[in-house]
């Protein structure tokens, strides 16, 4: 019978028809990847798109260019969005245009690795080949792609599982081990457990140890369950190491695991699904040590490699062990030769389950070729970078928190919420949270567990990433929280308190709201949204009321909108640079005090507001332009302070007010000149030889300075006298730790200019200022004429310390009934005993009022973190839970109107005036 060839051939009747279809799917998929960062992340999939992925089977067939114009516009839409720099959930690599062109290839080849005589299997052995070298393996180590970790964990299982019981286990199945039991942490993927269950070996045998705070499993605890199983009559036999766990990226001590193993004889497999592939970095390679002494390593190439999907990867010390753990010397079809299509044994197939296999190969072999592993790892130390940098961000902010240490590239947070939330509800906030940010479109983050408590996880493997993007996360949670954190309140029936808190603008008022009513709003959970658009509405119809351009101006700045801000508050004083606040306490003012102050957000200048809690002085600010003239007459006041801060910016302003003030002859507050010294440079220097108390110096350098240093062209003492490492390094000008990281060694300098865009930094030697526990302790106190007074102590797990970041909330108890310990007898205690410190600090920096940031130094001297006129001081802290304070604050407050009025008195020749009455 004759066989109709005119239909046999899927084969295109015209191929230059085809030829150009393919270059316009071509170009569509150049043009997704050009233009990914411009659309949604993800966006929810619309009933009707899903439902047309109901149909039957097609009987017909449909052209090639409406079954791709269908992928346009119903598929790649509504796909999960790994490839856009905004998606941070699981772990998923973004690809890469040199991955999707490979996939294109080896397609087209069609090659089947399940073995025999042809180059794309020998493709495949220079990567075994690779990752021998890359993993320091011998030479007679073997290696097999996979679909993912999964498989190769599994394998790795099966490997072990060969060499404890010998090859009778293939035949004998799982009767030869009922008494086996393998070890891993809690925090291992749920695949161990999985692969041990379909080895047949059973998931209750094994056992999962607990893990320290930072992730890695316990030594101390795996040793006394291997001992316990020993002496039960159990035979352990596989400990599983994780190089990078799901939740938040932590690494085990694979040294000592290795270690471990050698001594029980146990086979030792490490799950490197995406953390393996930090041996490419000279930085975070090291954070491994010990991976090259494993048995077996499972790995991904598409996560962190960008390889596209998908291509696992499994190394093997032993290959002859693991050839015995699948090859069948039984072959029939699959008989191999020594000559023709049939040779090249062993075969891939002969190393694991599959004999039909991709050509993943080709996909990773052209990322390694085309890309190099050097920039590859920069694409890695890039993702630290970045964890590192939103990590920053986070702490920073005072409405979220650090849920986990960022070991490498995952960063676990959450919003912490109002002090009356219970822990379930605040999981459901959070929840509800990450569902919105996700539907935004703006980024993609997922979840996860820590300690029990819903966390938001920020997995950062995308090579297209930025900071923006992180940027664009804490935006969008910024904005989406207030709503539910609102909801959540109103549904908790504390509307009255709400009330009460909620800023109200009078038009017909000659006064500002004010920086102090707008923050403590903010602070409570108070959505100032209602307010910022009463404001808009406000100035269109009335655009020259620059009272209320001031006050949108602050809760632009409340709300990190600093651009807006800025401009918003130029435009104000462009109309009137004079404001008015009434006094805190209500009725006639006792004391009218004017402050000079310049344009900037609420740590530009001293924030007075708050120091007048309570009190019978009505402030009036004039805000002087920092490249404009003075004005030779001020407005009516009884006492002028100089409210300015130090900064690049207001230095040539300080110089001028030097000057203007001497000849205003006025009752003065904050002389300027002092201010010149307080940057972080100056500071450190005038400190520097004090046996009194302990400053590390600081540096100005830029980024060239940075780049020399890094790769030696520079030592670090031609910046740095007392220079060191690990350092500590900012942005100059950035405020509340934005910027601030801890430089371990020159390598890691790379990875954080790639991820600070500023010039210019300074950097200083990093202190251990732990205690004994190991916690950190940090004091904020302010000096008023000459006294020292301590407004709050913060005890944190990291060095970096800022209060609302240190956890003192929540549980955390202890550290509350310490600091009230120390507030209680500070003047007997803290004071005391660094009093010539503080009289060191007083001569060198003659000021009415400062503050400063302070520990103390393990041999119990007083360690200065910074000296600042701007620092925030209030009584903001919910009362339940901080009733300690507010006594304490009152006292603040009253030593500084004391302060004021007696300024007041001494113009008048009344220098025994009395001091003013105070709130409570």
């Amino acid at each position: 019978m004759a066989v109709p060839e005119s239909i046999s051939s899927l084969d295109p009747a015209d191929w230059s028809d085809l030829r150009q279809q393919g270059h316009k799917m071509l170009d569509d998929m150049f043009d997704y990847l050009e233009n990914v960062s411009e659309g949604p992340v993800w966006q929810p999939i619309p009933d009707a798109v899903r439902q047309g992925f109901s149909e039957r089977l097609p009987m017909q067939g449909s052209s090639l260019d409406s079954v791709h114009q269908v992928f346009m516009q119903d598929i790649l839409p509504y796909a999960v969005g790994n490839a856009h720099p905004g998606f941070m959930g699981w772990v998923h690599g973004g690809g890469t245009p040199v991955g999707m062109l490979a996939e294109m290839l080896a397609a087209g080849l069609n090659a089947n690795l399940g073995g025999r005589n042809q180059i794309p299997v020998e493709v495949e052995r220079q990567i075994v080949r690779w990752m021998r070298e890359l993993f320091s393996f011998p030479d007679g180590a073997s290696g097999l792609f996979v679909t993912g970790t999964s498989a190769a964990n599994l394998i790795g299982v099966l490997i072990a599982r060969r060499r404890a019981f010998g090859v009778e286990v293939r035949d004998d199945g799982t009767q030869t081990g009922s008494n086996v039991v393998a070890y891993t942490s809690i925090a291992a993927h749920a695949c161990i457990e999985q692969a041990m269950d379909i080895a047949g070996l059973g998931r209750k045998h094994l056992r999962k140890i607990p893990i320290q705070a930072d992730g890695a499993m316990d030594l101390a605890a795996l040793e006394q369950a291997i001992a316990a199983d020993r002496a039960a009559g159990m035979q352990p036999f596989l400990v599983v190491g994780t190089a990078g766990s799901v939740d938040i990226g932590a690494i085990d001590d694979l040294e000592a695991i290795a270690a471990l193993a050698r001594r029980e004889q146990l086979h030792f497999h490490v799950d490197g699904a995406f953390g393996a592939m930090a041996m490419l970095s000279p930085t975070h390679g090291k954070k491994l040590k010990g991976i090259a002494q494993a048995d077996t390593i499972a790995m991904d190439f598409h996560k962190w490699l960008q390889v596209p999907y998908d291509a696992g990867f499994l190394l093997a010390r032993d290959g002859e062990l693991h050839l015995s753990t699948f090859d069948d010397e039984q072959k029939t079809y699959l008989a191999r030769d020594t000559r023709g299509i049939a040779a090249g044994s062993p075969w891939p197939c002969d190393l694991g389950p599959d004999l039909s296999r991709s050509f993943r190969a080709l996909k990773t072999w052209f990322t390694f070729k085309v890309y190099g592993a050097a920039r590859l790892a920069q694409v890695i130390d890039h993702s630290c970078g970045l964890a590192r940098y939103l990590e920053q961000r986070i702490k920073a902010d005072p409405t979220l928190e650090m849920m986990a240490p960022v070991n490498l590239n995952i960063v676990c947070f959450r919003l912490r919420g109002t002090a009356q939330m219970s822990d379930a509800a605040l999981d459901a906030v959070n929840r509800e949270l990450l569902i919105a940010i996700q539907e935004s479109g703006v980024a993609a983050p997922s979840s996860t567990k820590v300690n029990g408590r819903l966390v938001i996880r920020a997995a950062l493997f995308n090579h297209r990433s930025i900071t923006a993007d992180m940027d664009k996360l804490l935006d969008a949670i910024a904005r989406l929280s207030r709503d539910l954190l609102a909801a959540h309140t109103m549904s908790q029936n504390i509307q009255p308190s709400l009330q009460d808190l909620t800023p109200r603008f009078d038009p017909d008022s000659p006064y500002l709201i004010g920086l102090a009513k707008l923050l403590t709003a903010a602070y409570f959970d108070v959505d100032l949204g209602p307010i910022g658009n009463t404001l808009i509405q406000h100035l269109q119809s009335a655009p020259d009321d620059h009272k209320a351009m001031m006050d949108l101006s602050t809760i632009l700045y409340i709300r990190g909108n600093d651009e807006v801000a800025a401009a918003t508050q130029l435009d104000a004083i462009q109309m009137q640079q004079l404001y008015h606040l009434p006094t805190a306490a209500g009725g006639k003012p006792g004391l009218r005090l004017l402050a000079l102050m310049v344009t900037g957000d609420f740590m530009a200048n001293t924030p007075l507001e708050f120091m007048l809690t309570g009190s019978d002085v009505a402030l009036d600010v004039l805000y002087v332009k920092p490249y404009g003239d003075l004005p030779t007459e001020l407005p009516p006041h009884d006492v002028l302070f100089v409210a300015v801060g130090e900064s690049d910016m207001t230095r040539d302003l300080l110089e001028e007010l030097c000057e203007a003030v001497d000849g205003w002859n006025t009752p003065l507050l904050n002389h300027p000149r002092p201010s010149l010294d307080l940057s972080r440079d100056r500071v450190g220097e005038l400190l520097q030889d004090k046996p009194e108390l302990s400053i590390p110096l600081t540096a100005r350098v830029d980024r060239y300075d940075l780049e020399e240093l890094q790769n030696g062209a520079a030592a670090l003492t031609s910046f740095l006298s007392d220079g060191e490492f690990p350092l500590i390094i900012r942005p100059i000008g950035s405020h509340a730790g934005k910027g601030l990281e801890k430089l371990l060694a020159p390598a890691d300098i790379a990875a954080y200019l790639e991820t600070h865009d500023s010039d210019e930094f300074f950097i200083s030697r990093f202190v251990d200022y732990s205690s004994a526990d190991g916690l950190f302790r940090k004091y904020r106190i302010v000096l008023i004429e000459g006294r020292p007074f301590l407004c709050h102590m913060a005890i944190s797990e990291n060095w970096m310390v800022h209060y609302l970041n240190a956890n003192m909330t929540g549980e955390n108890s202890f550290k509350r009934d310490e600091e009230a310990a120390v507030m209680r007898n500070f003047d007997q205690d803290f004071a005391e005993r660094h009093q010539a410190a503080f009289d060191v600090l007083n001569r060198s920096f003659p000021l009415d009022y400062y503050g400063l940031d302070c520990a103390e130094t393990k041999d119990g001297r007083l360690l200065i973190f910074e000296v600042d006129t701007g620092m925030i001081v209030h009584a903001m802290d919910p009362v339940d839970m901080f009733p300690y304070k507010q006594d304490n604050m009152r006292n603040v407050f009253a030593a500084f109107q004391s302060m004021l009025h007696k300024a007041k008195a001494r113009q008048s020749g009344n220098a025994d005036a009395s001091t003013p009455s105070q709130a409570g």
